[in-house]
């Protein structure tokens, strides 16, 4: 079945379902721009992986995808609030 969140497009036809992406950048003028959305790949009937898009781009011709599947976003959100805390000073 076809995510309602998937913004549909040329990778729908291979299987790969992409989200809109969110950029993370405060400011918008960072040397590296941050983003994320949602994937997932209809491989099989009982096999659909999916999880986090991670896109890193430094101008609009050159970025970088990184798929990150569920269990591995869910320990990343974790890891990235203890290592905010100990550059905050808090930890």
């Amino acid at each position: 079945t076809h995510p309602s969140w998937c913004v549909g497009g040329p990778d729908c036809a291979s299987g790969l379902h992409l989200s809109g992406l969110t950029c993370a950048a405060p400011r918008g003028d960072e040397v590296i721009q941050v983003a994320a959305g949602l994937w997932r790949m209809d491989v099989g009937p009982s096999l659909t992986p999916g999880g986090v898009m991670l896109e890193f781009s430094t101008d609009e011709e050159s970025r970088e995808r990184w798929y990150i599947d569920l269990a591995q976003s869910r320990s990343l959100v974790h890891l990235m609030r203890r290592l905010q805390q100990r550059a905050e000073g808090r930890r």
